[in-house]
């Protein structure tokens, strides 16, 4: 399917595994054309790193826990029960200044949020982004632009900036729909609303729908090219199923 020079390209996968997320991800980022958000999820569930967080950190994690590194820096992440995304678009397109582009997106993120009935707020407090993170998990403690609730952090996300082929920008949202057992500090969707597949499904067009006009664009589902499902391929096979790149640091 084409997709209009005013579209938000829009995929939405089924669960896939750690490797295969991440390579996908990767593959949109460097040969990705049209902007695209794609939503999905994690089967089986996994933790991702931090892209400059030390892998030894989590040995204490029960030893057949899939474990993949990112791309994205910031604190490790336990995937479970949740809707992740990843914005993979033009640098331009985006606020030059990391904080500004944070806000963009997450102020639309609540929005979504609250369109589906979960009240939800960015965090004006805490730490800026950082991609080296102070805490080894993700959700442990809100930082500033964080989305939270009163049960704590809801939503967290991180970028990875590129120069070439040309500037583009990978954003990666985690959004918990129930509380892992492995990260119990966390928010979740369900401590408001049970998140059924009806409700998911409103959630993932909500959050297309004003992610889209946050960038003033229009969310249009596609579907990956054969080129892009190449490189993930290559991708996964060269470096996220290679034990070496995710226990790098």
């Amino acid at each position: 399917m084409s997709v209009r020079g005013d579209s938000l390209r829009l995929l939405v996968d089924q669960p896939a595994p750690a490797a295969w997320n991440m390579a996908i991800d990767e593959a949109l980022l460097q040969r990705g054309d049209a902007p695209t958000l794609r939503l999905y999820g994690w089967d089986p569930h996994a933790v991702s790193l931090g892209y400059f967080q030390p892998a030894t950190d989590f040995d204490d994690l029960p030893a057949d826990t899939p474990m993949v590194r990112r791309l994205t820096g910031g604190g490790a992440i336990y995937h479970g029960d949740e809707v992740t995304f990843s914005l993979t678009l033009d640098a331009a397109m985006l606020p030059a200044d990391v904080g500004a582009s944070y806000r963009l997106l997450h102020d639309a993120a609540v929005r979504a949020l609250g369109s589906v009935g979960v009240r939800s707020e960015r965090c004006a407090d805490g730490p800026p982004q950082h991609p080296r993170p102070g805490g080894r998990w993700c959700f442990a403690a809100p930082g500033r632009d964080d989305i939270v609730t009163a049960g704590g952090k809801l939503l967290g996300s991180a970028q990875r900036r590129i120069q070439r082929p040309r500037p583009r920008v990978l954003h990666h949202g985690s959004l918990v729909l129930r509380r892992p057992d492995a990260t119990p500090f966390v928010a979740a969707v369900a401590d408001t609303i049970t998140p059924t597949s009806a409700f998911v499904a409103a959630l993932h067009q909500a959050l297309a729908n004003e992610l889209a006009a946050a960038l003033r664009l229009r969310p249009c589902p596609g579907e990956l090219s054969e080129a892009e499902r190449t490189l993930a391929a290559e991708l996964q096979a060269r470096r996220y199923d290679d034990p070496a790149f995710a226990y790098a640091r």
